[in-house]
C-alpha cells in the first residue's frame, strides 16, 4: 500500500475500513493469518492482486501486486446493541480478474441499512493462485488451490477478530458471483473451512465447474513449457509477475464452452483429494448430499440468459455459426450424437440464431442445472436450500453480472426506474438470507420439486424451468 494514495471512499451512515491485511504469502506459498492492529486507520484501499492489464474500472489506487491479501469492512455508523450478522463477499472475474477495490465490490451499501456488517475481500487471481502446481513438489509444494486457500484464510481473520467491528464471529455468511460464487460453494468441500461460515450463497455459480486434477496438471505442463522452465518448475518463483500472466494467457482456453463445459478446461477450485498438498477432500456436491453441512442454509441464484452476455459482447469469438456446431459440441462431452442433437432441437426455436441457441443450452447446462441439483441434493439431506431466478428488467438483460451492482447494495449508473426495483429486490434478498430472516423468503426446496423465487420478469415459470432443465439433462454428468 503505497503512502501516496488517495483515501478511500467514505459513505454516509457507515464506518469504513479499507485494505486490512488479513493474512501474508509468499509466492506459490500458503497464507499465514496476519495479526491486527486496531490502532491503524485504514483508510485507503489495499493492493489489488496481480492480472492482466483491464483497464480503469478496478479503481486500483494503490496498484496492483503480490502482497494483495488484504480485506475491507464497513458497518453502521450507529453501533447496534448487539453483534450484528456479517456478510462475507468473493468477487468474480473467471479467476483471473476482479478486486475489492471495485465498485461491485464496495458493499458500503448493506451495512448503510444498519443490519449487518460487510466485508469483500481480495485473493489470488490467475498464474499466481489458481493454478496447481503443488505436483512438482519442492518450493512448489504448497501451490494447490491457493485462492481457495486465501480465502479460509481471510474467514480464519474474520472469525478472530470481526467482533471488534460490531459483526458476530458466530453468524457469517460468504457469498460470492460467478468464480466468487465457485469459491463460496468450494468451502463445502475444504475441511478446513468447516465451522468459519453458517450460509452460503451462490449467484451465477453453483457447487460444480470443479477443475479436474488431469486438466489442472496439463495447464500446468502448458505453463511451464510456455516459460520453458519444464525442466525446473522452481524457477517460477523468481520469475516476474509479468511474465507468468502473459503466459497463461497463451496456454489457458478462452472459449467459454471448454471452460465451462463437462471437462472444465479452466482455471477454478481444483479437486485436488489425492494431489499433493491438497486442499479439498470432497466434491462440494456429495458434501451437500452426504447431509454433514445441513446445518448451512444455501442460496443459488442464476440469471435467465447468463450466456446472452457473450453473445452481445464477444460474438466473434463466441459464435458457433451453425447450429450443427452446437451439437457436435455437446456430443463432443461423450453424449450420445442423437441425445445431444434432441437437447439442442430444444433451444432451437423463436427464431435463435446459432449463437443464441448456443448461449441458451450452454445458460442452462453451466448454471441452471447445477444451481437446481445443488439445492435438491441439500435439500434432500435435510438441509435447507432455496434457488432464486433473475429475469430481465426494463435496459437490463438478465446476462451474466447483471446483479452485480445489487448484491452489495450499490446503484448501478444509469439504471432504469424497474431496474431499480429490481436491484432492491436483490439487495433485500441478500440482507434477508444474511440475516436469518428466513420467513420474508419464498419457501425452500423440498427434496423433490425445485421451488424457486424470482426477481425481474423471467421468460419462464422459474419453478417449471428449473424441472424442465432437470428433465432435459437427466443422468448427463455436471462435473
Amino acid at each position: 500500500m503505497t503512502a501516496t494514495a488517495p483515501k478511500a471512499p467514505t459513505a454516509p451512515g457507515v464506518r469504513s475500513w479499507w485494505g486490512i491485511p488479513y493474512a501474508t504469502a509468499e509466492r506459490y506459498r500458503r497464507p499465514v493469518v496476519a495479526d491486527f492492529d486496531p490502532d491503524r486507520p485504514y483508510d485507503r484501499k489495499g493492493v489489488a492482486p496481480v492480472q492482466p492489464d483491464s483497464g480503469d474500472w478496478l479503481e486500483a489506487d494503490s496498484g496492483t501486486g503480490e502482497d494483495c491479501l488484504n480485506l475491507n469492512v464497513w458497518a453502521p455508523e450507529r453501533r447496534a446493541g448487539k453483534p450484528l450478522p456479517v456478510a462475507v463477499y468473493i468477487h468474480g472475474g473467471g479467476f483471473e480478474f476482479g478486486a475489492n477495490t471495485q465498485p461491485t465490490s464496495n458493499a458500503a451499501g448493506l451495512a448503510a441499512t444498519g443490519r449487518v456488517v460487510s466485508v469483500s475481500l481480495n485473493y489470488r487471481l490467475g498464474a499466481l493462485g489458481a493454478l496447481s502446481l503443488s505436483q512438482y513438489g519442492g518450493r512448489l509444494a504448497e501451490a494447490s488451490n491457493l485462492g481457495l486457500q486465501d480465502v479460509i484464510a481471510a474467514l480464519t481473520w474474520i472469525r478472530q477478530h470481526i467482533a471488534h467491528f460490531g459483526g458476530d464471529p458466530d453468524d457469517v455468511t460468504v457469498f460470492g458471483h460467478s468464480a466468487g460464487a465457485y469459491s463460496t460453494l468450494g468451502l463445502l468441500g475444504a475441511s478446513a473451512a468447516d465451522g468459519l461460515y453458517r450460509r452460503l450463497a451462490g449467484f451465477s455459480g453453483a457447487p460444480s465447474r470443479l477443475v479436474p486434477a488431469w486438466w489442472a496438471e496439463e495447464l500446468a505442463e502448458r505453463f511451464v513449457s510456455e516459460l520453458g522452465v519444464a525442466g525446473n518448475p522452481d524457477k517460477l518463483i523468481d520469475l516476474d509477475a509479468a511474465s507468468l500472466v502473459a503466459a497463461l494467457r497463451t496456454v489457458c482456453p478462452t472459449d467459454l464452452g471448454v471452460r465451462g463445459g463437462m471437462d472444465n478446461q479452466s482455471l477454478g477450485v481444483v479437486l485436488d483429494a489425492e494431489q499433493p498438498g491438497g486442499v479439498l477432500h470432497a466434491h462440494p456436491l456429495d458434501v451437500l448430499a452426504s447431509g454433514s453441512h445441513r446445518d448451512i442454509d444455501v442460496l443459488l441464484s442464476t440469471a435467465s440468459d447468463e450466456m446472452g452476455w457473450w453473445v452481445a459482447n464477444d460474438l466473434d469469438r463466441f459464435d458457433p455459426h451453425a447450429v450443427d456446431r452446437v451439437t457436435d459440441e455437446f456430443a463432443g462431452w461423450r453424449i450420445p450424437r442423437s441425445r445431444a442433437r434432441r437437447i439442442v432441437d430444444t433451444y432451437d426455436q423463436d427464431g435463435r440464431t446459432p449463437a443464441e441457441v448456443r448461449a441458451a443450452s450452454l445458460t442452462d447446462y453451466i448454471f441452471t442445472l447445477p444451481a437446481a441439483r445443488g439445492a435438491l441434493a441439500h435439500a434432500a439431506a435435510g438441509g435447507t436450500a432455496r434457488l432464486l431466478m433473475i429475469g430481465p428488467a426494463e435496459d437490463a438483460p438478465a446476462v451474466h453480472g447483471t446483479e452485480l451492482y445489487a448484491l452489495v447494495g450499490q446503484q448501478r449508473p444509469g439504471r432504469s426506474p424497474e431496474q431499480a426495483d429490481r436491484d432492491t429486490r436483490v439487495r433485500d434478498i441478500v440482507l434477508d438470507f444474511v440475516t436469518g430472516e428466513q420467513t420474508r423468503l419464498w419457501p425452500a426446496v423440498t427434496d423433490d420439486r425445485p421451488t424457486s423465487g424470482s426477481v425481474g420478469n423471467p421468460p419462464h415459470e422459474p419453478s417449471a424451468r428449473y424441472q424442465a432443465v432437470l428433465d432435459l439433462f437427466g443422468n448427463i454428468a455436471r462435473p
